[in-house]
């Protein structure tokens, strides 16, 4: 459902990210009794702390952090794993959608920009994806990473018996 609201309307909205928080709190406390609990919150917090960089950088949606608060909700801190499958599927459809939009060279570019700033300036700036002028070709749909690198987990504990 967090990936049909990203694909129609650039935002997962928090009403559907606190309720799946909150179901998932539930579910932790109903399978494990408050001995759950512990995980459970790393599961919710890791995400929020590790990514809170990449958002304030505008690199990566606030709804999508949320979206793996909500995983890490019911999965507690094998969310990494989650993370790191999600990203490395990021990457993939990233590069597949530039090679589609005729844009690898001209991201590339943009990025070598950046980095020089950050560099001259020695600070980290905001990275501009030019989303906020209108330009949605080169937006990626995190949530759909997200998706994918949750597929990419439950497979692997599938086939891990």
């Amino acid at each position: 459902m967090a990936v049909v609201f990203d694909l129609q309307r650039y935002r997962i909205p928090n009403l559907l990210t606190v309720t799946g928080i909150t179901m998932g709190i539930v579910w932790s406390c109903y399978r494990d009794g408050w001995k759950g609990v512990p995980e459970t919150l790393a599961g919710i917090g890791f995400p929020i702390i590790l990514l809170f960089v990449l958002h304030r950088l505008r690199m990566l949606g606030a709804g999508d952090i949320k979206l793996f608060a909500v995983i890490g909700s019911f999965i507690g801190y094998s969310v990494w794993k989650v993370m790191l499958y999600s990203f490395i599927a990021g990457g993939c459809l990233a590069l597949i959608q530039m090679l589609i939009h005729h844009s690898l060279v001209s991201r590339l570019k943009i990025f070598w920009k950046y980095s020089q700033k950050c560099f001259q300036s020695k600070t980290i700036i905001s990275y501009e994806s030019g989303f906020d002028q209108g330009d949605t070709n080169n937006v990626l749909h995190f949530s759909v990473a997200v998706f994918l690198g949750f597929g990419c987990w439950l497979l692997e504990r599938w086939l891990a018996g």
